[in-house]
């Protein structure tokens, strides 16, 4: 009986396995595909234009006189470096030069640019960094909403800051002005040259 078992067995299982093979070696089967590309757009972040470029005298009452009242210093302000987006086809500039020859005490200089996305993705401006440490004899940094650059005694010798402050979103093709203003103040020293370098960062729009 035992036997007999073990055979009905062996032999359900080999049916088993037959039929499995069976079904295998009979079933067709086919193949689809997904096929798919991502292009992907661009961020360039940079200056497309001066809109203005001059001077003044920063007033007791903290006002700027503009233009300067006597034409003794001079501001040059320029763009450099550009660089054009592979799929806008747009050029723009990544460094803003402002130069300030025969500056004194309590001049103003202020430049008007625009902010440019000439990419194909919206960006936000994110951030604003000055260089702390430029060699000239200045340590630079945020104080509220201003920029300054403080001599070895903590004396204030520049005062940067924007208006307005931050842009914002820029979308693709679009533009933001902006002004930047630098005065010059008392402790600044004669026959001196200061440099400084400051970076605005952009970021995609999420």
């Amino acid at each position: 009986m035992k036997m007999n078992k073990k055979i009905v067995g062996t032999f359900a299982l080999l049916m088993i396995a037959l039929s499995i093979a069976g079904f295998a070696y009979a079933h067709w089967s086919d193949v689809i595909y997904i096929n798919g590309t991502v292009d992907m757009g661009s961020l360039t972040f940079g200056f497309t234009s001066i809109i203005m470029c001059e001077d003044g005298k920063m007033m007791p009452d903290g006002t700027i006189m503009k233009p300067e009242p006597k034409p003794v210093g001079e501001v040059t302000c320029r763009l450099a470096e550009p660089e054009t987006d592979p799929h806008s086809t747009k050029t723009v500039y990544k460094k803003l030069w402002i130069n300030i020859t025969n500056g004194y005490p309590e001049y103003v200089a202020q430049c008007t640019y625009t902010l440019d996305n000439g990419g194909t993705i919206p960006l936000d401006v994110t951030m604003v960094c000055v260089t702390i440490d430029t060699g000239d004899g200045l340590t630079y940094g945020w104080e509220d909403t201003t920029i300054v650059g403080r001599d070895a005694a903590g004396n204030a010798v520049i005062n940067i800051w924007f208006d307005p402050m931050w842009p914002g979103q820029i979308d693709p093709c679009n533009s933001f002005p902006q002004t930047i203003i630098i005065h010059l103040k008392e402790p600044a020293l004669e026959c001196h040259t200061y440099t400084f370098e400051i970076t605005i960062h952009a970021e995609q729009w999420n």
